[in-house]
């Protein structure tokens, strides 16, 4: 038996986990020289790349090519959506090769039953199969497996940025989420 943590179990944990954020500009010869230099500042490998589709421009070709440069490295990609309004498109977003999905401003428990349901294959979620594609769906060519490994192991997260949000934490957190974090520019408004 494996002594050795998931990262989702890292996260649940509170271990320090090592993020690299990135451009969506960047190019594969980027990803691969900030994961590396990165690794060797920390003298640690880089745990997650993190993407930012809320403040800049994005195309599915960026995070594809993103997610692409990093998996070469083993170093599984995050990222924050556009919108809360987009939770409906966690599935497509994870079909281009996302490990993680954050969803910004989040305020009520429906949004966070949205995103479980988009990020997770049944019976935690209703994320649609879609054929074999996705991160680490290679190493696990039996849908059934994959479905379960992912749900083990994908890693939801959301950020606190509202007062609203705040006040009603405990009926945010719900099974499922992996991790919360707060904006606090947003929350010195």
């Amino acid at each position: 038996m494996s002594t050795t943590k998931t990262l989702k179990q890292r996260f649940l944990d509170g271990d320090e986990i090592l993020q690299v954020r990135l451009p969506m500009s960047s190019t594969r010869e980027q990803v691969h020289t900030a994961l590396r230099e990165q690794s060797a500042i920390r003298e640690q490998p880089c745990d997650l790349l993190y993407i930012d589709a809320q403040h800049g421009p994005v195309t599915d070709w960026d995070v594809k090519r993103i997610c692409s440069a990093a998996q070469e490295l083993g170093v599984p990609t995050q990222m924050r959506i556009r919108h809360l309004r987009e939770v409906y498109l966690i599935g497509h977003y994870l079909d281009l090769g996302l490990f993680g999905i954050k969803v910004p401003e989040v305020r009520d428990p429906a949004t966070i039953r949205a995103a479980i349901d988009a990020f997770y294959f049944p019976p935690v979620g209703q994320r649609s199969w879609g054929g074999w594609v996705g991160y680490g769906i290679q190493e696990r060519r039996d849908r059934l497996q994959y479905a379960r490994w992912w749900n083990e192991n994908g890693i939801l997260g959301f950020k606190i940025e509202s007062i609203q949000a705040v006040l009603t934490i405990r009926a945010l957190v719900q099974p499922g989420i992996t991790y919360v974090d707060y904006g606090p520019a947003d929350l010195s408004f």
